[in-house]
């Protein structure tokens, strides 16, 4: 292929229909995906639930069961290690950096270890979850689709972009939150092809995956009545809570993830020490275990009662937080959404029962408030306040709940803010360019760039960028019209920038002029 049919190629995209077309193939191919995984995931619960009844029935059978765990643990690592080192961890940063140019996805492994490996760990008694994963092999099956169909790579972006936010809609049962989690934590250009790819992808997934499943909610609630205007600041409570803990949730993850960075122990070693760990709390405090959506439902249900639950759900909240750190800390596959629902849940449990030793004046009820403070410690952690709100509310189907978890979500997203500068996919990003990895884009690829108002692009002119001469500005879309920019082409805020990537720029320098398209 010549430089000049390269480039066209480069720059090229399909129609909006085709795209379509094709992201309901992805969505399709996510949504089985996602049953099939969660058949598996299943499974592997089961199994806990099965080895934790004998030991309870045959204590002797507690010695054996952290050794077949670390076992089980040690596989997942060395599978991981050995066929795709980089289908560690939920996945997510990954596909951003993916769709930023910055990465390279292979499919064919990252699914066969995504899916395997993710349930040896989780059978392990991994403090994980399936709802990462199911993310990150949606845009595996989006990239293997426009990889065998050879699509310009613009609309691979876009079809791998769609099949992450198709996962994690049929991860939840949450068409709505998987549209927005393409805008708000992937970051894709509100253009008509973006959001309507990820619609007919996420609610294509849907479908696929009530057919299979039912179309129920994910927790079954009791109904409740909507929160009155004068229990707002027992909501401000959760939200300040939910935040601190996410906080704190954040950078406990990275500070094990640098750790194992710098001390280099080889994964399936950190895979058996956590299966080891993994059973000696199954057989004892099982709840520990897993994504923790069982724990979750009960307290959204009522049933954690007793005279100690608030010791008892504060000492369960601090073991999952801990032991969540050390699973993520091992690089085995398995994701971090579940878990961070539960400790959310937990939180806004806690504090609306301690609320209530005091008022009851302005605190809604303990189970509401865990409703409240999943949303608030999801924002917090991932700075996604619209795709938390929306997620929690299509997981319950208690859609009178909505004002009081945008409140808790919007304001556990300003306080997070005031602590640390980026949800935790974006800093695990950061910590990965750091470092090689397999995949790393070979060829000359194409990004897109939306600038964003009162950043320093906004208003700036090309010629005086100073971009360095492997970064070209090849086509500027404004207003639905695409344009040839040139060096007096001065930029504005909503301009989507077409730039081509030269080999030579690193990983660094490629996110170091994405972030002068970036509000400050």
């Amino acid at each position: 292929m010549s430089d000049h049919s390269q480039r066209r190629h480069t720059l090229y995209r399909l129609s909006r229909r085709q795209t379509f077309a094709m992201s309901a193939v992805v969505g399709a191919g996510a949504g089985i995906a996602a049953v099939l995984f969660r058949w598996m995931v299943t499974r592997a619960e089961l199994w806990r639930e099965y080895a934790h009844v004998q030991v309870l029935a045959h204590p002797g059978i507690g010695f054996g069961l952290p050794f077949l765990c670390a076992a089980l643990g040690g596989l997942a690592g060395l599978m991981t290690q050995r066929v795709c080192p980089e289908a560690g961890g939920a996945g997510i940063p990954l596909v951003k950096g993916v769709l930023l140019s910055l990465r390279a996805l292979r499919a064919v492994p990252t699914l066969m270890v995504k899916t395997v490996a993710g349930v040896l760990a989780l059978s392990a008694g991994a403090s994980l979850g399936r709802e990462g994963p199911t993310v990150h092999l949606g845009a595996a099956l989006g990239s293997l689709l426009g990889e065998r169909l050879k699509v310009p790579s613009r609309t691979l972006k876009s079809l791998v972009s769609a099949g992450a936010g198709a996962g994690l809609a049929a991860a939840f049962n949450a068409p709505l939150a998987g549209f927005l989690f393409i805008m708000e934590e992937l970051r894709r250009e509100m253009s008509r092809l973006t959001y309507g790819s990820a619609l007919v992808a996420s609610v294509t997934a849907v479908w696929v995956a009530r057919l299979c499943s039912g179309q129920g909610a994910t927790f079954t609630l009791p109904d409740a009545l909507p929160p009155d205007l004068a229990t707002l600041p027992g909501v401000t409570v959760v939200a300040v809570g939910a935040a601190l803990v996410g906080v704190l949730f954040n950078r406990g993850l990275l500070k094990a993830v640098r750790w194992r960075s710098r001390a280099a122990i080889p994964t399936p070693v950190l895979g058996a020490v956590m299966g080891f760990v993994g059973g000696l709390l199954i057989a004892r405090y099982p709840d520990l275990t897993g994504g923790g959506l069982h724990l979750t439902e009960g307290i959204l249900n009522g049933t954690m009662t007793g005279d100690w639950i608030i010791l008892i759900c504060a000492g369960l909240l601090v073991g999952k937080m801990l032991f969540t750190v050390l699973c993520y800390g091992t690089g085995l596959p398995g994701g971090i959404f579940a878990p961070i629902l539960t400790m959310g849940s937990l939180t806004g449990f806690v504090l609306g029962h301690t609320m209530a030793l005091w008022t009851n004046a302005w605190t809604p009820n303990p189970e509401t408030l865990a409703t409240v403070g999943m949303a608030a410690m999801l924002s917090a952690c991932m700075r996604v306040p619209l795709t938390g709100t929306v997620l929690i509310v299509e997981m319950t189907g208690q859609y009178h709940l909505i004002y009081p978890l945008l409140v808790a979500s919007f304001i556990a997203y300003l306080v997070a803010e005031q602590f640390e500068p980026e949800g935790i996919y974006d800093a695990l990003l950061s910590l990965d360019l750091h470092r090689p990895q397999v995949g790393r884009i070979p060829d000359a690829q194409v990004i897109e760039v939306l600038v964003e108002p009162t950043s320093r692009l906004d208003h700036a002119l090309i010629s005086h960028l100073g971009l360095h001469d492997q970064f070209l500005i090849a086509l500027l879309e404004r207003d639905g019209r695409e344009l040839i920019p040139h060096g007096h082409t001065r930029l504005e805020a909503g301009d989507l920038l077409v730039v081509t990537v030269g080999t030579e720029l690193s990983a660094e320098q490629i996110s170091e002029f994405l972030e002068l398209a970036k509000a400050p």
